[in-house]
């Protein structure tokens, strides 16, 4: 696999004088996908035929009754989840100015206010001011619900007094959120919960927000957790004679210079240590060289990679052009994209190895002897090429996996998009196919850790638990 670039940019709505059809934006979809997709046809064999000929009946019969662009974008959702949880996506195009007027309405809000009524407050709850991300926020306690004002936000498109979420009291001590993402689309999570009183947790393991003017001081476990989920850089850290700590949040395939920095800078410190720890919790993915400084340190015997075949056509074969062009691409990267384009060209409508072989071993110089024992703590949000890169660390006898069963978004691979001819959707599907599968399928399986952590370890123990391990192995 050697590349891995998701494309996510969300392209701005235009304007078009023609009235709106749904029927026509399936159209499409369908054929654009069907032709594309390097997952349409093991998506069919493996869930039938006549399945998805019923599937396509009752979507053809719904979108002609969508009246609007919004509610045809969640028929061309719902039809999509067909096929498979991941790599795959269709985006809603609209420029903010419009969302802003529909979705997220500007409300009076008097912060002086606020704080003064929390100043009065007897017990420290769930209201308050708290920060995030860029994002400082009132949480304000209406009815059964929370909601939560924008006071300041690095994200020009959310303005002072907006809702970026509301709480849900959900019965029996359980709560629900209505999130509303940067581009202010809805997304539904399911659970609300404290690590501590200076800090809320959204989702399990997904958002954590840190009170202002904090009355109590949080554990150092609580706040070394906060500072790594919110890292959006690699970071180090040596957490005692014995353990080293490595947080790589992303894979992505800008972030690889600075993955690269970090290791050569530290290297001598993980050379002497024991254990180290490399914490992907969160990590979705990028591109598989981000972590090839890694594998020399964790290796101790060759390590074999299955390999995967592109579909060739048209519009796929263009990404190649644009790794051409892409300045975060080495000259020998647009080498091999100039050379991959070319084999691509040759074999339209064809499946093509881009390498020599369908299985890669890998080997280097030497085994180091320190570290005796890599622990690489795990979530169900790795995906993609955290997926990849675990099953290339696993291979090693010094690396154990903690945590809980991944995401399982990794067979069906490397993503790439298309916009509407009305520019009013994009298309985000994938590329390629894993050799792996049947035999050995990841997707809507995942990946399972050899020490479970189960829900009795608060996430921001997971360090100290797997820490624990180590060093009394």
């Amino acid at each position: 696999m050697k590349k891995l670039a998701f494309l996510t940019l969300l392209l701005p709505f235009t304007a078009t004088a023609n009235p709106f059809d749904c029927k026509s934006e399936f159209e499409w979809l369908k054929t654009t996908f069907e032709n594309n997709d390097a997952g349409f046809e093991y998506a069919v064999s493996t869930k039938g035929e006549s399945s998805y000929k019923s599937h396509n009946a009752e979507y053809l019969n719904a979108v002609k009754k969508s009246g609007s662009v919004t509610e045809c974008h969640q028929q061309l959702h719902e039809w999509l989840s067909f096929f498979r949880d991941g790599h795959i996506g269709i985006g809603l195009n609209t420029d903010g100015e419009e969302v802003q007027n529909k979705a997220s309405k500007i409300h009076e809000f008097n912060e002086l206010t606020f704080s003064q009524y929390l100043d009065t407050k007897q017990a420290e709850d769930w209201e308050g001011v708290w920060t995030f991300s860029g994002y400082t926020l009132a949480l304000k306690k209406e009815g059964s619900d929370y909601n939560a004002y924008v006071i300041e936000s690095s994200n020009e498109s959310w303005k002072k007094g907006q809702i970026k979420f509301t709480i849900h009291d959900s019965g029996n001590g359980t709560h629900t959120v209505s999130y509303y993402m940067s581009d202010h689309s809805l997304r539904s999570i399911d659970s609300v919960s404290s690590l501590d009183k200076n800090h809320l947790e959204i989702g399990k393991n997904w958002l954590t927000l840190s009170r202002q003017n904090a009355k109590t001081v949080s554990a150092p476990s609580v706040t070394q957790y906060v500072e790594l989920m919110a890292a959006r850089k690699p970071l180090f850290k040596v957490l005692s004679n014995k353990t080293a700590l490595l947080r790589i949040p992303s894979f992505d395939h800008s972030f690889k210079k600075e993955i690269d920095k970090i290791i050569k800078d530290n290297l001598d410190t993980i050379l002497q240590t024991e254990n180290l720890i490399i914490d992907i919790r969160g990590n979705g993915g990028g591109s598989d060289v981000s972590y090839e400084e890694i594998l020399p340190i964790i290796y101790t015997n060759p390590i074999r990679t299955i390999g995967l075949e592109f579909l060739s056509t048209t519009l796929n074969n263009s990404r190649m052009l644009q790794f051409m062009e892409d300045d975060n691409f080495s000259d020998e990267d647009k080498e091999w994209a100039k050379e991959s384009y070319k084999k691509l060209e040759n074999r339209l409508g064809e499946f093509v190895n881009l390498e020599d072989d369908t299985v890669t071993v890998e080997t280097f110089d030497r085994v180091h002897p320190l570290p005796k024992n890599v622990g690489v703590l795990i979530d169900n949000r790795n995906g993609s090429t955290a997926e990849q890169f675990l099953l290339a660390a696993k291979q090693s006898k010094k690396v154990k996996l903690f945590g809980v069963t991944t995401r399982g978004v990794l067979d069906i691979s490397n993503m790439y998009q298309v916009q509407s001819p009305s520019k009013h959707f994009t298309l985000y599907y994938s590329l390629s196919k894993s050799f792996r599968i049947p035999e050995m399928a990841i997707d809507s399986k995942g990946i399972q850790p050899d020490y479970y952590i189960d829900a009795s370890v608060p996430a921001f123990q997971w360090i100290d638990h797997t820490q624990k391990i180590l060093e009394t192995r």
